[in-house]
């Protein structure tokens, strides 16, 4: 199942605030990466699949590809 950031935050009932704090990134910052105005580093990747309780391979990080 393939899921998009945002989801798998919603998912684990948190807010961006609480996942920003958790990253230790501004919420300002999951807000850009949930839009795919910026994307997540690897490791960030990585962090935020542990925080939310995905697998890397179900996330995608763009919405709608052109």
């Amino acid at each position: 199942m393939k899921i998009s950031i945002k989801g798998a935050r919603v998912e684990k009932g948190m807010t961006q605030q609480q996942s920003g704090d958790a990253m230790g990134v501004t919420r300002e910052t999951i807000s850009n990466w949930e839009r795919g105005i910026t994307a997540p580093t690897a490791p960030q990747l990585m962090k935020l699949c542990e925080l939310y309780g995905v697998n890397i391979s179900d996330i995608f990080l763009i919405e709608n590809l052109a």
